[in-house]
């Protein structure tokens, strides 16, 4: 079925892979599947527009890649998609009533949303918008605070592109049950301000996440990071499950910091999450490892496996 992903304004080329990857872990042992996963746009749509239909094997795996994305922010069945409120009742009243029915209920609970994309509606105009859909046979109870069933009324400016220096896009209107959205307070929990220790390098919690996602990190994952730094990758890869570990060439960074209580390991302790199995001291150029099994220890011996300071082992 072809689902609504809708995006974040920002960070663009990395919107459709990271959702890609995302559903390359759900689907895993199942290459039959992932091959039905594909795109299209609604006309006339830029490719830098956030509105992508996404084709999904079920709603299981597109809840789980709006829950665990940083840049989707929800993903939608769409029940019509016109460029006027007029045409929009046309194709809400058309689309197939097995598909409503379910949703709309008498012991059912609902709400409906209104977002707009590229301006901003007074709670006065969105209410008008919402009365607009009276059309619609909801049965059940208005639930604001946790209602069973959310509905999405998304409205694009037809004078965005302009705004944002875009080639001419059709205004759209959708209205559409959602599926599931994106939880970006994972960034406020990780953001770097709160972070117990900082380098001058330390990577933007946003693109460490996104990189987990896109490197498929998943729980039993093996995650090596050769400029581990003050260990940004590795904290979101440990928060989805993978088993970690670092290296730097700054013998400082990997076993010092700034002390006992303020160090790579204090970061993973500040969320409680697992620790680094290790963290080597050595140069990516020239890295320790031997290529057989048959070398001996001739040649590395210019690197240190540190593991916590402040653990009584080694």
């Amino acid at each position: 079925m072809w689902y609504l992903c809708y995006f974040l304004h920002r960070l663009l080329e990395y919107r459709l892979p990271e959702v890609e990857s995302l559903a390359k872990i759900y689907l895993e042992g199942d290459p039959a599947a992932l091959k039905e996963v594909r795109w299209k746009q609604p006309p006339n749509c830029h490719s830098d527009s956030p509105f992508y239909y996404i084709n999904l094997p079920s709603e299981d795996i597109a809840r789980f890649i709006a829950s665990r994305s940083i840049l989707v922010k929800g993903i939608f069945e769409v029940w019509g998609v016109e460029s006027s409120y007029e045409e929009l009742r046309l194709a809400i009243e058309n689309y197939p009533e097995d598909r409503k029915t379910p949703y709309l209920s008498a012991d059912s609970t609902f709400k409906v949303i209104v977002d707009c994309f590229g301006k901003g509606l007074s709670l006065k105009e969105q209410t008008e918008r919402i009365n607009s859909l009276d059309y619609i046979p909801f049965q059940g109870r208005v639930n604001l605070k946790s209602p069973q069933h959310r509905f999405w009324l998304i409205e694009s400016d037809n004078d965005i592109a302009n705004k944002l220096l875009l080639p001419a896009m059709q205004k759209l209107i959708f209205f559409a049950r959602e599926i599931g959205l994106s939880d970006r307070s994972i960034l406020t929990k990780f953001e770097l301000s709160r972070r117990n220790y900082l380098g001058p390098t330390a990577m933007d919690a946003e693109i460490a996440f996104i990189m987990a996602n896109q490197g498929l990190v998943r729980r039993g994952t093996f995650v090596y990071d050769p400029f581990v730094g003050t260990g940004s990758i590795l904290v979101a890869a440990s928060h989805f499950g993978a088993i970690t570990m670092g290296e730097d060439i700054d013998l400082r960074v990997v076993r010092d910091g700034r002390g006992p209580d303020c160090n790579v390991w204090s970061n993973f302790k500040q969320y409680d999450l697992p620790l680094p199995i290790g963290l080597i001291r050595a140069d990516n150029n020239s890295p320790p490892w031997r290529s057989s099994l048959k070398e001996d220890m001739h040649g590395i011996g210019n690197w240190n496996a540190e593991s916590d300071p402040s653990s009584s082992s080694s």
